[in-house]
């Protein structure tokens, strides 16, 4: 019969129990040269079989070793020296139990739906599918291992000591990396149950198996039977090899064999249950896998989104705080005032005279229940005023980048005019220059000529003058040309 079974440990900051759990989970322990190899192994020995095993997610400075992510989160998260109630949580590791009459490949798509809606692309993780014999020895018990850390992996390169500080919200380079709000809200382990179940249900149907789950207890199902405790592998080893039967164990037989007296009662009470759900979530027969895990993840996301904040933004920008921001301080004095009045009110209920007292407790109590939603009305106008402080801080960068562009546009122009002058006053210079030179070639053929006249005439004369002599009458006139001026 199928059911849901998740088991939770969460490790806290210094520890050293993740490489031991990595080995456990991915059969490690032996180093066979191959997979295939080290499956043999645990074949012939008879031991629990490994069937599937992967690790996804990691950041870039784990250089693909999960050991390295996991004992890294045990050494740098918050306060790893401190007293365990202040010690950060490391990492979790579930174990979610796989329905026995799904075969291999049937599992093996449940348990990637169920990684890929829990973990998806962002939270590192380990995974191992282990499918072993029950304690009888005739059927198969398959369930998933899954090592997991809250730390989303963004596009930001951080060191490792970084990874796991702080979240900045404002500068998110500058903090650690963020840690993932679903499973940080108040009934996270239940929203996540409800989601399990949810995936299990989608994957039995689809498969036409007739059973169905539900995440409730049986105390709230109206199931009068007790759940199983949980053995020790000592205790299955002993039982399953040598029927040796503890106290615990011989608890389990008989838990197991009223289960089978309720079983027609749990199975109707899950079906009506998944019947329901199946309205809230939307899902209908005539749709795909992929769109029904859609609207599981969808169904998630809106639950995280309903629970309590436990962020609060700091200035007009805002950085996330941990686990002491203003909501958790506001809600944690809410709740104290609530359990004070409470607890007024039953001493006075407690008291001889509490009927003449009973008045004086009622209004104690009213004036409590009133601090305390004063208390959280205030947290509400805090977290409206960071709204407003965003808006406006928006608003103002807005108009800085207007005017940082009006301003590189008026310096671009400026820049422009400017080249225009420079070229306008270098081509009045050659001008100017071509004009002088032009005016001094001007006068010197000027000068030329007169000159050439003068000389002409002169030539003249004396030829009269040497013809009245007698003379041969004729004056050679020689004109050349030289660097700096002329020459006869």
């Amino acid at each position: 019969m199928a059911h849901v079974a998740v088991m939770r440990t969460v490790y806290k900051s210094g520890g050293r129990a993740a490489r031991g759990r990595i080995q456990y989970m991915t059969r490690d322990v032996e180093r066979a040269q191959t997979p295939a190899e080290r499956q043999l192994r645990y074949l012939r020995a008879g031991r629990e079989d490994l069937v599937y095993t992967n690790t996804r997610n990691l950041p870039g400075w784990a250089g693909g070793d999960p050991c390295r992510y996991f004992q890294e989160a045990e050494r740098s998260e918050r306060a790893p020296g401190a007293q365990e109630r202040y010690r950060g949580q490391a990492f979790e590791e579930w174990k979610i139990l796989l329905p026995n009459m799904l075969g291999h490949a049937a599992n093996m798509h449940l348990m990637r739906d169920l990684i890929d809606v829990i973990a998806g692309d962002l939270l590192p993780c380990t995974y191992a599918f282990h499918d072993p014999t029950s304690l009888s020895g005739t059927n198969q018990q398959p369930h998933l291992h899954l090592l997991l850390s809250a730390r989303q992996t963004d596009e930001h390169a951080r060191t490792p000591s970084q990874h796991f500080k702080r979240y900045n919200a404002r500068h998110p380079a500058q903090g650690g990396a963020r840690k993932d709000p679903a499973f940080r809200h108040k009934g996270a382990v239940k929203a996540w149950r409800v989601t399990i179940s949810d995936v299990l249900n989608v994957h039995l149907e689809r498969a036409g198996v007739p059973d169905r789950v539900h995440p409730g207890s049986l105390n709230e199902r109206g199931i009068d039977r007790k759940p199983e405790p949980k053995l020790r592998p000592s205790e299955s080893r002993a039982y399953r090899e040598n029927k040796v039967v503890s106290a615990t164990m011989a608890e389990v037989l008989d838990i197991r064999a009223q289960r089978q007296e309720t079983r027609t009662t749990e199975q109707a009470n899950a079906r009506e249950y998944w019947a329901e759900r199946k309205l809230v979530l939307g899902i209908t027969d005539d749709m795909d896998l992929p769109t029904q895990l859609a609207a599981i993840g969808t169904a998630r996301g809106l639950v995280q989104d309903h629970a309590p904040a436990q962020r609060v933004i700091e200035g007009s920008a805002g950085v996330e705080q941990d686990d002491r921001v203003l909501g958790d301080l506001a809600g944690e004095a809410y709740g104290q005032a609530q359990a004070e009045a409470q607890v007024l009110w039953r001493g006075v209920q407690d008291l001889a005279d509490a009927w003449q007292l009973r008045h004086s407790g009622l209004e104690r109590m009213e004036k409590a229940r009133t601090a305390a939603q004063g208390i959280w009305r205030d947290t509400t106008d805090a977290e409206r005023l960071r709204d407003v402080g965003r808006e406006a801080a928006e608003d103002a960068w807005r108009d800085a980048v207007l005017l940082w562009a009006e301003d590189q546009g008026a310096r671009a122009l400026r820049d422009v005019g400017w080249e225009t002058v420079q070229d306008a006053w270098e081509a009045g210079q050659d001008g100017r220059a071509a004009a002088v030179q032009r005016q001094r070639l001007l006068a010197q053929a000027q000068a030329w000529q007169s000159l050439e006249a003068s000389l002409q005439a002169l030539a003249r004369q004396l030829d009269d003058l040497s013809e009245e002599r007698g003379g041969r009458g004729h004056v050679r006139i020689r004109l050349w040309e030289r660097e700096q001026g002329l020459g006869l």
